[in-house]
C-alpha cells in the first residue's frame, strides 16, 4: 500500500510495481542525488521486503518469543505461551518503560509499534518524526507512518543518524557494507543489498559503482514545510554526533603543515559516528562541559608523519584523545572506565604535579561491538612509552 501511495505521490502510474521509472521520479521528488537515491531505496527495498512490508510483524509463537526476546520472556520467568500469536499483547511487553513508553498497561508498545521503511518505533522517535515534518497529528494517528509517510521516516533516519555521509562516499562495496552496519547493525542481508544499490545506481546513471562525490544540500522530505520545526536529534551537515563534527575529528596540524588529505572512507566515517555516539556524547553529557579533541582519525599518511603504530585504532577512527579543561584527566579516565562500554582506555602521561589538564585521556570503541575494557597508564620512562595495567598514578 505505501508503495501505491509513494506512486501517487511523486505522479507517476500507481500500479504497485517497483522500477526504472518510480525510482528516477522518487530520486527528483526527494531531491537526492543518483548515489544517496541508489543507497537508500537499496537498503529501503531490502528492509521492507522488495516494499511490502511498512509494519512490524509481532505475531510470534512462543518458541519465537523465547528465542527473539529471552529478555522478557524465558529470563524475566514470563510464560511465553500465555502471549504467542498476539502481537498486541507482545508489543505492549517487549517495548514497555523504553523509548519514552509507558508501561505494559499504558499500550504505548503497540500503539508506537515499528511502522514506515525502515520501521520507525517508540513514542520518543514518533515524536521526533511528527515536528520533524511539522505534523502533529502523527501522535494520535501513527498509522499515517506505515502509510503516507512511510518514506519520509526513512529519510528521518538518515538524516537523524547522518548517514547520507556515508552515502556521499560513492557507490562500492565499502560505502554499501559501511551504511549496511548503521542500519542492520550487522550486515544481515549484505549480498542483496549490494545488488539492489549498484542496479538502483544502473537505473540512475547507466554505472553500477562510483567513486565519492562533494556532498549534495542534505534533502527534506517534500511533505515538511519550509518552517517545520528541528527536532535537537537531527543532525547539521557536518555534525558525526549532536555536538561534535566531522571537522574537529580529522583535525590536525600536522597534516595541514604537510598538505596531508586525512578525509577519512566510508568505513571510518562510519566509525566516528559509533566513537562520538558512545564515547564522547556520554561524556559531554554527564560533565555538561566541552570536551577538546587533541587527536581523533588519523589517516595513513597522516599517522606516520606523527610516528603512530601502524596498528593504531586512531587509523581506523576508532580512537580519540581528549580532554576537559580544568579537569583532573585521572578523574575523567575513571568516570570512563566506570560507565562507559568501551574497547581500551589509556591515562596517557598524566602527572598531577603539572595540574588537572597534563596528559590526556585516550579511549576506543571498537566496531565490532565487542570491546576489550582494557584499562592502561602510559608514562615515559628513559625516552621510551611505557605502559601499565590499571590507572596509576
Amino acid at each position: 500500500m505505501s508503495l501505491l501511495n509513494l506512486q501517487k505521490k511523486i505522479g507517476v502510474t500507481a500500479d504497485g510495481a517497483w522500477g526504472p521509472g518510480t525510482l528516477k521520479a522518487a530520486t527528483a521528488f526527494y531531491k537526492l542525488t543518483p548515489a544517496r537515491a541508489a543507497h537508500f531505496f537499496g537498503q529501503v527495498a531490502h528492509e521492507s521486503g522488495n516494499f511490502k512490508a511498512f509494519t512490524e510483524n509481532l505475531n510470534y509463537s512462543a518458541t519465537a518469543l523465547n528465542s527473539v526476546f529471552p529478555k522478557y520472556f524465558v529470563r524475566a520467568g514470563r510464560d511465553a505461551a500465555q502471549y504467542e500469536r498476539q502481537p498486541e499483547k507482545i508489543a505492549n511487553v517487549v517495548y514497555a518503560n523504553r523509548m519514552g513508553n509507558g508501561g505494559p498497561e499504558s499500550g504505548d508498545g503497540w500503539k508506537y509499534r515499528g511502522r514506515g521503511a525502515l520501521q520507525l518505533t517508540g513514542k520518543d522517535n514518533y515524536n521526533a518524526f511528527a515536528q520533524y515534518l511539522g505534523k502533529p497529528e502523527i501522535m494520535s494517528n501513527p498509522d499515517l507512518v506505515a502509510t503516507t509517510y512511510a518514506f519520509e521516516s526513512a529519510i528521518f533516519f538518515f538524516e537523524k543518524n547522518n548517514l547520507w555521509a556515508i552515502c556521499d562516499q560513492g557507490v562500492n562495496e565499502q560505502s554499501i557494507t559501511a551504511l549496511t552496519k548503521r542500519v542492520n547493525g550487522g550486515t544481515h542481508g549484505l549480498e542483496d543489498r549490494k545488488e539492489k544499490t549498484k542496479k538502483y545506481f544502473s537505473w540512475l546513471t547507466g554505472k553500477t559503482s562510483s567513486a565519492a562525490k562533494a556532498p549534495a544540500a542534505t534533502p527534506a522530505p517534500a511533505a515538511a514545510p519550509a518552517a517545520a520545526p528541528v527536532n535537537n536529534a537531527i543532525l547539521a551537515p557536518g555534525m558525526l554526533s549532536q555536538h561534535f563534527s566531522l571537522k574537529e575529528m580529522t583535525r590536525s596540524e600536522t597534516a595541514t603543515r604537510k598538505g596531508i588529505d586525512n578525509t577519512p572512507n566510508a568505513t571510518h566515517l562510519a566509525n566516528l559516528q559509533l566513537l562520538c555516539q558512545n564515547i564522547l556524547e556520554p561524556v559531554r553529557n554527564h560533565f555538561k562541559k566541552p570536551i577538546q579533541i587533541n587527536s581523533a582519525y588519523r589517516g595513513p599518511k597522516l599517522n606516520a608523519a606523527v610516528g603512530g603504530s601502524a596498528k593504531s585504532q586512531h587509523c581506523n577512527g576508532e580512537a580519540v584523545d581528549f580532554e576537559i579543561d580544568g579537569m583532573s584527566n585521572h578523574e575523567l579516565a575513571k568516570w570512563v572506565a566506570q560507565n562507559l562500554n568501551f574497547d581500551q582506555v589509556i591515562l596517557e602521561f598524566y602527572d598531577p604535579k603539572e595540574g588537572p589538564n597534563s596528559g590526556w585521556v585516550h579511549c576506543s570503541y571498537s566496531s565490532s561491538g565487542k570491546q576489550r575494557k582494557s584499562i592502561l597508564t602510559a608514562t615515559r620512562v628513559k625516552g621510551k612509552t611505557v605502559y601499565k595495567p590499571g590507572f596509576v598514578v
